[in-house]
């Protein structure tokens, strides 16, 4: 009998690079400043504090900007990539063929940080969601308070069995380079911590749905 190992509940996060960063960067900075004068109240979430946040359809916008177009389709790639391998051994045993599911992008927004700007703990709809550091100013923020701050799922903090030491670690906090983006699952409680400077914070996110081609 072949031995095999089952990865059936992994948490799976992609680190992934916007090969396009730097080409789109102008345009896409330029698309942002526009959307605010367009749209000066932004988005107001519960979850949100001290920040501006666009609402969630930008993706509507990519027919007028080819650079968010190509941006749209780098995350589209990342969700593809991370999907499926995170749900190989699943969609292997409920006879699903990778190549019979397309991939929908439900939701696209910008978050601009103003100073002490924060999300709080929260999570997604859709199966898979991504953070993408657009423009992070002089790209030498702060690594205690930069990036993505994740909450384990499995947090099993009263063991000390070396066995499982990965269920242990109750957080990560993933930090980003501008031009990265991390995919990773919608169920994943996650948060930014507060923007202590004045520099430059922005990120795009995204939510997919995955299904059956009709």
């Amino acid at each position: 009998m072949e031995n095999k190992i089952l990865d059936l509940w992994p948490t799976s996060i992609l680190k992934k690079t916007f090969d396009e960063h730097n080409n789109c960067k102008k345009d896409l900075i330029s698309f942002i400043d526009n959307y605010k004068k367009d749209f000066p109240n932004g988005r107001s979430g519960n979850e949100n504090k001290n920040l501006y946040e666009s609402n969630y359809d930008i993706f509507s916008f990519a027919d007028k900007n080819s650079s968010l177009l190509k941006l749209i389709e780098f995350s589209g790639n990342g969700f593809k990539q991370i999907a499926l391998h995170a749900n190989k051994e699943a969609w292997i045993n409920q006879n699903i063929d990778p190549s019979e599911i397309t991939l929908k992008i439900k939701a696209m927004w910008f978050i601009d940080y103003l100073k002490d700007g924060f999300v709080f703990p929260h999570i997604h709809s859709g199966s898979w969601s991504m953070v993408y550091y657009f423009d992070l100013g002089s790209n030498e923020i702060d690594l205690s308070t930069g990036g993505t701050h994740f909450i384990s799922p499995h947090n099993k903090s009263d063991s000390h069995d070396l066995g499982n030491t990965y269920s242990r670690e109750s957080s990560r906090n993933i930090i980003g380079r501008e031009g990265e983006a991390l995919f990773f699952p919608s169920t994943l409680v996650h948060s930014s911590y507060p923007s202590l400077s004045d520099q430059k914070r922005i990120i795009f996110s995204a939510i997919a749905f995955f299904e059956k081609i009709k």
